[in-house]
Parts: C-alpha cells; structure tokens; sequence
C-alpha cells in the first residue's frame, strides 16, 4: 500500500533532523531558521509543507484515505493549495482536484434534505434564507481543515516545546532569538501557550518586546523620512520596515506556488 505521508515523522515532516546535540533534536534546525530572516517557526513551517506536498504529490496520490481527507477539507487552503504548482507536479495535482471538484458536483445535485424545527425554518424563511440553502452552505463547507493545516499545528506544538526544553537547559536559545527577527504574533501566542514556567514566559515576553522595540524604531524612522521635510535624506535598514511588521504580526505572504524542484531535485 502507498505510504500515507504523515506515516513519515509526523511532528517535524519535511524537517532536516540532525543528530541529537547538546540539547535535544531539531534545536539546531530552529536555531538555523532564526539566524535567517523573518520568523524562525514560520521558515520550518513552509519547509515542512512543502515536504509534506512532494510525499503526498509523489508517494501518496493514490492513497484513497488521503484523496478522501482532501476532498473532505474542500481541497487544501488557499496558502497551501499554491504550494502544488511545482514541476512534475501538474498530473497528481489534477487527480486530487478531480475528486475535490465531483464531490462538490454530487452534493449540489444531491443536496442534503432540509432539517430543523417547524419555527426553525419559518424563522429562518423570514430572515430571507431557507433551511434547504443552509444545509447546503454547510454542505459545500470543509468538513476537516486543510490536511497540510493539521499537520502544521502538530509541527507548532512541537517547535514550542523544542524552544522551552532548550530554554530549561541554558539562555542560549534567547539569545538566539534575540538576534533574530523573532516570531510572528501567531507563532509568538502558540509558543507562550506552551510555556509553563513563569519564568520562562518572563523571559520571553522581554526578548519579544525588544525585537518589537526595534522594529517600532524603523518604522518611526521610516514614516519620517517619509515626510516631505526630510525626503532628500536617502533610506537605510529601515526602507522594508513596514514589510517586516506586516510579516511580523500577519504571517509571511503566502507563496504564489513552490519555490521547489520537480521530484529529483526536491528530495
């Protein structure tokens, strides 16, 4: 039987996993991602979808439980659906979609029988909608979240808990992060969520503060020189600050398709 993706290392999938250092696994993969730029987990994220899509493009089409949660889930998410556009990608591509689209098709020319009470449906009547309509609204709506989704809350999860069991051992970790970027809001709340210590949340609540500090510099710097007083004065560190702040706090933009090779040169 073909493999079915996350039967691969399910917490950290597509993730390079070095052998065990000084700390615990993965702590080099993490501290690799934040010596580069924008939010370290966000890097490992996109880095581990993109492996998750080439096992599921090349080992798993045809893995009918696979086909089945997708089409569950209404395709996959719009930031990992473009993830497909790759080489070597288009055939797997269309046989996935193929049943995302038929069951669409089968559930509008099925469509679910109304349900509710009596005064159920005529309230829902007054209020301009039919009950029939919203069976079928939630019909058409995805039934399980994206697969590659479920995968990276798994992978967050674990990113956290890499990040605290460092941090247990040794500062070493925050002043990596201190460096860094840091994480985006999203990122930032699922790793305080997993923090038990107070200590630990003291200290990361400060190294956060002062990545936001020095963010909140630029863009004062960047907004001024935007004045018209100051325009002659040329741009420094500071010119994509407001990029930076978006990514920051809203994620990074979501690729438009893979920046990965085809089959062989992906693996």
């Amino acid at each position: 039987m073909t493999p079915h993706p996350t039967a691969l290392p399910r917490l950290f999938i597509g993730v390079t996993m070095p052998a065990p250092n000084k700390y615990i696994p993965y702590y080099d993969d993490i501290i690799e991602a934040m010596a580069g730029t924008g939010c370290a987990f966000c890097t490992l994220q996109l880095r581990a979808a993109e492996r998750y899509i080439d096992a599921l493009l090349w080992e798993s089409v045809n893995d009918p439980r696979i086909r089945r949660e997708v089409s569950a889930a209404r395709g996959f998410c719009n930031h990992h659906a473009w993830l497909l556009v790759r080489p070597g990608g288009a055939l797997s591509s269309a046989i996935i979609y193929k049943d995302v689209v038929q069951s669409a098709a089968r559930i509008v020319q099925n469509p679910p029988a109304a349900a509710g009470s009596f005064w159920q449906r005529v309230w829902a009547r007054l209020g301009g909608r039919t009950r029939h309509a919203d069976a079928l609204v939630a019909a058409l709506s995805p039934q399980q979240p994206c697969p590659v989704c479920i995968n990276a809350g798994e992978i967050d999860a674990h990113l956290s808990e890499t990040v605290l069991a460092a941090l247990a051992k040794s500062n070493d970790v925050l002043q990596h992060y201190q460096a860094s970027s840091g994480l985006c809001l999203h990122h930032f709340r699922t790793l305080l969520s997993h923090v038990r210590r107070p200590a630990q949340r003291d200290a990361l609540l400060a190294v956060q503060l002062e990545v936001w500090a020095a963010l909140n510099v630029e863009l004062a710097e960047f907004i001024r020189k935007n004045d018209h007083q100051f325009r002659g004065e040329k741009f420094g560190a500071e010119r994509d600050a407001w990029e930076r702040a978006i990514a920051l706090t809203s994620g990074p933009q979501p690729a438009g398709k893979s920046q990965r090779g085809g089959l062989t040169q992906s693996l």
